[in-house]
């Protein structure tokens, strides 16, 4: 029976609706051709290192140190994650109602195509949306051998599927589909057996959406909910320790980064700006980028986070990073040494 081409789509704007936050805001301000400018104007005593991937209009472009470069120039690229190694990063490259996982070295050459999404029907037609297929949100193993990503791939729904690094079939997680809904955004726990994502789900009075947040276990198979309530959870992402779950939460209009104990626990808001998107450790843990809306486009901004000895955590007043013209937000940041 063929899948509803409507279904699979509205699967893929939801995804980039859920993730942006404030998607109609940033398309609006995208316009013009971009002239990437790094901004290094340090606050005294903090200076972040590394090497952070972002996209801009369908390219992956690299800071570092303060210097801004283009590794990629696609025009159709989106959610860049770099290897446990930092020594490759994978991406999605959409095409036309399908997409495809690629891996590429860090300096965005020897790229390889891992999935094969497009179907061999003549596209525009029914049956070749019908059978085309969405990869999305790549987030690599540990062990840098085996990339978790979100897929529609033999169902109308995203769960979660694993594929070999170096190319091969990939794999249902089964107990993605346990939550019943859409999943999206992994994040993989430092010692690989634990995945955290966002889940949609249907309000209690089965009128509104909002995406919650889950973790599972690899090991046992075993899913419960990390984060649920209010207007939305999204975006997670795992502390480099294992201790912590950063994610975007949504109350009202307001997006404010928030971190959750990762075994459970009362989430502790991080920023007051309301339009926050996308974050990302440090790989020392010790500072927390993230995608922050300014007049109408997105700058990247971090803060230093730390753990008082009572255990409750804090974070610094958010700092300036580095500006871009039209950063792509639902493909997020990722950074590495």
């Amino acid at each position: 029976m063929k899948r509803e081409p409507n279904r699979r789509q509205r699967g893929a704007v939801a995804r980039l609706l859920l993730s942006v936050l404030m998607a109609t805001a940033l398309l609006a301000a995208a316009c013009g051709e971009p002239d990437p400018i790094a901004n290094p104007e340090w606050v005294a005593g903090a200076a972040p290192k590394g090497r952070i991937l972002f996209v801009q209009h369908g390219d992956i472009y690299l800071w570092q140190d303060g210097k801004i470069r283009r590794l990629l120039e696609l025009g159709n690229a989106a959610s860049p994650s770099w290897s446990p190694d930092g020594s490759r990063f994978a991406f999605v490259r959409f095409g036309d109602a399908f997409s495809d996982l690629y891996v590429a070295g860090a300096d965005g050459q020897g790229m390889q195509q891992l999935t094969q999404n497009e179907p061999p029907l003549q596209p525009g037609t029914q049956a070749y949306v019908a059978n085309s297929v969405w990869a999305l949100d790549p987030a690599w193993m540990p062990d840098g051998q085996r990339i978790v990503y979100a897929s529609d791939l033999n169902s109308v729904k995203n769960y979660l599927w694993l594929i070999p690094s170096t190319g091969g079939a990939p794999q249902q997680i089964p107990a993605s589909t346990v939550p019943g809904d859409n999943v999206e955004s992994p994040t993989v726990s430092p010692d690989g057996t634990r995945i955290a994502f966002a889940h949609r789900a249907t309000s209690d009075d089965g009128l509104r959406r909002r995406t919650d947040l889950w973790i599972l276990n690899l090991t046992t198979g075993e899913v419960v909910p990390l984060v649920q309530g209010g207007d939305g959870s999204y975006a997670p992402a795992w502390s480099p320790d294992g201790n912590w779950i950063a994610y975007v939460g949504r109350q009202g209009e307001a997006n404010n980064l928030y971190v959750v104990p990762a075994g459970g626990g009362e989430p502790v808001q991080l920023t007051t700006s309301g339009a926050v998107a996308s974050p990302t450790w440090s790989p020392d843990g010790t500072m927390i980028a993230f995608l922050q809306l300014d007049g109408g486009t997105f700058e990247a901004q971090y803060v230093e986070f730390t753990v008082e000895p009572g255990g409750r955590p804090r974070a610094g007043e958010p700092k300036r990073l580095f500006e871009a013209e039209a950063i792509d937000a639902p493909s997020g940041l990722s950074w590495a040494p």
